[in-house]
């Protein structure tokens, strides 16, 4: 994670954090709960949700900081990983407990305001379709696989830190994200772009 903090900083949180220090602990959140919620929306795709699951997985952290064991040789990825496999797993419980289901999309919450309420509308009902679309493309997608996805692109992380996180080698990593373009691509039925 490029601007979360330096591993030195990232040994004192989560010390402070072990004993319960509220500077520590408000810290933490203000460097994770965004990279969080957007990790959440994405898979969720309701805000309200994506919310609720937010808060929960802090409170996971709270229960169970005093149980983690930082790797010191790299605190920041060992952290990052830790929160994010909390994250990845309450949407799981969130999807068991829900049942197998479509996930519900937001509209967006800006469309430009120069267009007219009608083409306003359809530009929503099409921006709703593709996500949709893309959603249920990503659920095709290998655990790893959607992992790379989102972790790339909704977390804009680079492959090294996307490697640190899942305990690969960075070639792994470019090729799980290969892999899931090219599933992406089929499953949306877009052309493929042949490399010259």
């Amino acid at each position: 994670m490029n601007d979360v903090c330096s591993d030195a900083e990232m040994i004192q949180l989560i010390q402070g954090a072990q004993r319960w220090e509220t500077a520590a602990v408000d810290r933490l959140y203000d460097l994770y709960a965004d990279k969080v919620f957007r990790y959440v929306w994405y898979r969720v795709g309701n805000r309200e949700t994506a919310e609720d699951l937010t808060m929960d997985v802090f409170l996971r952290l709270l229960e169970h900081v005093p149980a983690f064991r930082l790797n010191h040789e790299r605190p920041v990825a060992s952290f990052s990983a830790w929160l994010f496999r909390i994250a990845s797993n309450r949407v799981v419980d969130h999807y068991r407990r829900r049942g197998k289901g479509e996930m519900p999309v937001e509209p967006r919450a800006e469309v430009e305001a120069s267009i007219s309420p009608t083409e306003r509308g359809q530009a929503i009902v099409e921006a709703d379709e593709t996500a949709t679309e893309l959603r249920g493309a990503i659920a095709t997608l290998t655990e790893e696989q959607r992992q790379v996805i989102l972790y790339k692109f909704v977390e804009e992380m680079s492959n090294a830190e996307v490697a640190r996180l899942l305990g690969k080698s960075e070639g792994a990593v470019k090729s799980l994200q290969h892999r899931a373009l090219a599933a992406i691509q089929r499953a949306l039925r877009l052309p493929v772009t042949r490399k010259a």
